[in-house]
Formats: C-alpha cells, sequence, structure tokens
C-alpha cells in the first residue's frame, strides 16, 4: 500500500504498520532517519520555501517491504504531500518522485532569492534607510532557514545510500543518489547566498559608517569655525574694563573679525577639499 495520510489516522493502518511503529511514531520522538531490520522511517520539516512567513510542518516517512505512507502532522503538510506523491510499482519509486518533485523549482527560487539579494546590495549603495535593514535581516532569515532545510535532506539521502538495512534495492541507491547530489549542489548555492548576504550586510554596515563619518565632518567644521567665535565672545562677556569699549569703532570691528574668521575658515576647508 502506497498512501499519503494524518497522523491522527496512523491507528487505522495498524495492519500494514506493527503496533509497537504506530506507538513510536506517535510519541514523535523520531529522528531524521532511523532504520531497523524490517522497516526505515524518516522525518523532516517542510515548509514552501517560495513563503517566508510559512511554518514548517513535519512529515514522516514510513515504508517497508509492502508499504509506503507519508504521515502528515497537519492540513498544509498533507496538502503538499498529496501534490509531491504519486502512486509508483515499487516504494523506492514512489519515494524517488516525491523528493523529486518536492525539489521541483528549487534552482528557480534560489536564482530569484539571488536578485532579490543582488537588488539590496545597489540599494545599500543609494539608500542606508531603516527598510534597507530589514530587507537584509528578512534576506538572512530567508537564507539559513533554507540552509537548515537542504540540510535535513542531505543527511537523509546519506542515509538512505548506505542502505544498512537494505530496504532500497540495488538499482534505486543510483536514483537517490543522484537526489544527493542535487541536495548537495542547491546546499553549496545556499551558502554562497549566505555569504552573499554578509557583504551585503557589511556593504550597509558601511555605508551608515561613512555617512556617520560625514555627520561628524560637519560638525567637526562648523565646531571649527564657531570656536573663534566663542572665544572672542567670551573676552567680552568677561566683566572687564575693555579698551574698544570707549571706542566708537569697537563694535563694527568686532563684527569684522568675527566675519574674517568665519572667511577665512570657509577658504581653507575649500582649498583641502572638505566642503564635499
Amino acid at each position: 500500500m502506497q498512501k499519503v495520510i494524518y497522523r491522527s489516522e496512523i491507528e487505522n493502518y495498524t495492519q500494514q504498520m506493527e503496533s509497537v511503529v504506530v506507538k513510536y511514531i506517535e510519541e514523535g520522538q523520531i529522528e531524521t532517519f532511523e532504520g531497523f531490520d524490517n522497516f526505515s522511517i524518516i522525518a523532516f520539516d517542510w515548509y514552501d520555501i517560495k513563503n517566508l512567513e510559512a511554518d514548517p510542518s513535519q512529515m514522516l516517512l514510513y515504508f517497508d517491504t509492502d508499504d509506503l505512507f507519508v504521515i502528515c502532522e497537519n492540513e498544509v503538510s498533507y496538502d503538499a504531500a498529496t501534490k509531491y506523491f504519486f502512486e509508483a510499482p515499487s516504494n523506492e519509486r514512489a519515494m524517488y518522485l516525491f523528493f523529486k518533485n518536492l525539489f521541483k523549482g528549487d534552482t528557480k527560487n534560489l536564482e530569484e532569492l539571488e536578485d532579490r539579494i543582488s537588488d539590496l546590495d545597489d540599494a545599500v549603495i543609494h539608500d542606508g534607510s531603516e527598510e534597507i535593514r530589514e530587507k537584509i535581516l528578512d534576506a538572512r532569515y530567508e537564507v539559513l532557514r533554507l540552509k537548515k532545510y537542504y540540510e535535513q535532506f542531505e543527511e537523509i539521502f546519506d542515509e538512505l545510500c548506505d542502505n544498512d538495512n537494505e530496504m532500497i534495492s540495488a538499482d534505486y541507491i543510483n536514483y537517490f543518489d543522484v537526489l544527493n547530489n542535487r541536495c548537495e549542489r542547491l546546499l553549496r548555492q545556499v551558502l554562497n547566498l549566505k555569504e552573499y548576504v554578509v557583504q551585503v550586510r557589511e556593504s550597509y554596515q558601511a555605508q551608515i559608517d561613512i555617512e556617520q563619518n560625514h555627520l561628524m565632518k560637519v560638525f567637526t567644521l562648523m565646531t571649527s569655525i564657531f570656536l573663534p567665535l566663542t572665544l572672542i565672545a567670551g573676552w567680552y562677556g568677561m566683566n572687564l574694563q575693555m579698551p574698544e569699549f570707549g571706542w566708537k569703532y569697537g563694535y563694527p570691528v568686532v563684527i569684522f573679525i568675527c566675519l574674517l574668521v568665519c572667511v577665512i575658515w570657509a577658504v581653507v576647508f575649500k582649498k583641502k577639499g572638505w566642503f564635499k
């Protein structure tokens, strides 16, 4: 028998699965791959990789010499399993088609993700806003999620290819080896995207640092210009009898000196190329 079922329905199939197996699955302590003498159990978290907000749903594959069951945690995983699963003349063939369909379109999805990250890289140069930062964090989260997603399948296919309990016929070992190679390529692509996101994040931080340095530069220029004026104002703010107080041109001269200081500093900064 080859069938997609809910986990809540598992007790209805005790004729195909021993009661100890049913109890073991219901306990929910399944590792990624567990091979026994007469059957094997595969467990993995599935989610729609095109949907960043999708929650993971667990799927279990139980197979022995006669039966293959895809056991789903909820309606989301059940709908996905029925979409990817097709009955076949053998359990190995059915499993191969299931995983092959599961990975269908993943390469295109990773290419689209790479394009989005590339757009972020271009946007960082012109925009250092909080919105760009949030998009970079979203891309980082998605890449890490995909990394974890493909790593679990890499472990599954390694175990299937090892075939310790000889549940897979020799003819189909090569089929699962092909899936393993495909999964490794997808994982390498994800790791490259992970490095790309790190580079974009560093570019964003560098752009923020440049803007902050520019702002500090403006403050430094303003401070340099007004520091002499502050000194002059401090002198004349002291409760002392300054000689210029009795001179009718004293006040205009002080104003002229202040303006002259500003002009001199402005010329100096412009020659040094600091006004940009």
